[in-house]
């Protein structure tokens, strides 16, 4: 079979099974498979596939279809520039969170260097790319989950960061010092958790589940910080923004601010003090 001719009649098989984007999916499975560029694709579009290479290909496309993440597939997702190793340990990084980075960044930036704190760090991306933008800082990566932080390693290795270091704990550790804290801890309610996404389902239920109202872990972490913590940044579910407000009100933090997703959601929250 042609490239092109698979490329077509998988992608209507996908389309079928429900799977957005269809076309670009088997496009990047294709690729990771001839290990080609996606666009590379494109000028041998009336190669001859081998037995091998559709043997190959023919598990990943069932996967996909039964709605398993494609970044879960490839073993790889894309996020601030960077690629990072993605399993089923850890949360499959979401664009949105981009926006925290970008906050967490700016912010800091011109400050004097410290430790900042990344609580419930997962594969270690917030972790990582603030490391990499802020590369006087100590950054230090928090989780409960020890493969997860085995995943999170796996990504330091490849990008090669030395100033983190790595801490299996539940939320915020022993902390020596005034630090930072960011935090996109587990935020969905029982009812969504309930009713996920076929896709969202395959992410591990401890990087998702936050409880009856969403905050199990959110609050908790609030009421840690202390005077030493003098920022905090959390991502947060839809709804929430003005009950954390309020939580990080209460506990001393004297400027407060929410700014809002991809999707002009309230959903990041800074407390300053």
């Amino acid at each position: 079979m042609k490239i092109l001719e698979l490329i077509e009649k998988t992608a209507l098989f996908l389309k079928q099974k429900g799977v957005d984007s269809p076309r670009l999916q088997i496009e990047l499975m294709l690729a990771h498979v001839l290990k080609l560029p996606r666009m590379a694709l494109y000028v041998q579009f009336e190669r001859e596939l081998t037995v091998s290479e559709l043997d190959a290909l023919r598990p990943l496309v069932k996967r996909r279809a039964d709605r398993e993440p494609l970044q879960h597939i490839l073993g790889e997702a894309h996020f601030y520039g960077e690629t990072f190793f993605c399993g089923k340990a850890a949360l499959v990084p979401r664009p949105e969170t981009e926006v925290l980075v970008e906050w967490i960044v700016s912010a800091l930036k011109g400050q004097a260097v410290g430790t900042l704190y990344d609580i419930g760090t997962g594969s270690g991306i917030i972790a990582l790319t603030v490391a990499k933008q802020l590369p006087g800082w100590n950054i230090v990566g928090v989780d409960i989950s020890a493969d997860a932080l085995a995943l999170a390693r796996k990504n330091q290795s490849r990008l090669t960061m030395t100033n983190v270091t790595w801490r299996e704990h539940d939320l915020l550790p022993p902390a020596d010092g005034e630090h930072v804290i960011a935090a996109n801890l587990p935020y969905l309610t029982d009812a969504e958790m309930s009713a996920l996404p076929d896709e969202v389902a395959h992410d591990p239920a401890l990087a998702l589940r936050g409880g009856k109202d969403g905050l199990d872990l959110i609050r908790p972490l609030i009421a840690m910080t202390g005077e030493r913590t003098t920022h905090i940044f959390l991502e947060t579910g839809a709804g929430h923004a003005v009950t954390v407000s309020g939580l990080l009100a209460n506990v001393g933090f004297s400027r407060v601010e929410i700014r809002k997703d991809l999707n002009g959601v309230p959903r990041f929250i800074m407390g300053a003090r």
